[in-house]
C-alpha cells in the first residue's frame, strides 16, 4: 500500500505505508502523522492511501527512511 501525501502548493510525495509503520509504529493511521510540506511548511490538507496494482506499477518515486547518524533521513527511490 502507498500513502500519497498532497499539499495545496501542489507538491505530492508517496510513502510505503510499511516504512511509515516501521518509523511512526504499528498501530498509528498514517492520515494522522504529521507531515510537513518543504516548500510552503503548512500541514498537507489531504493524505490518501491507495492500493496498487502489481501487474501494472506506475512510474512514481518513493520516500523511504534512511538512518543516518542516529537520524532518521528520507531519501527517493524509483517504485519497483
Amino acid at each position: 500500500m502507498i500513502v500519497r501525501v498532497e499539499c495545496v502548493c501542489g507538491n505530492i510525495r508517496y510513502y510505503r505505508a510499511m516504512d511509515l509503520a516501521t518509523v511512526a509504529g504499528a498501530g498509528c493511521d498514517p492520515r494522522d502523522l504529521p507531515f510537513r510540506c518543504t516548500r510552503c511548511r503548512p500541514r498537507p490538507p489531504r493524505v490518501t492511501v491507495l492500493e496498487l496494482d502489481r501487474d501494472r506499477m506506475p512510474r512514481i518515486d518513493v520516500w523511504e527512511p534512511h538512518k543516518t547518524d542516529g537520524k532518521i533521513k528520507w531519501m527517493p527511490t524509483r517504485l519497483r
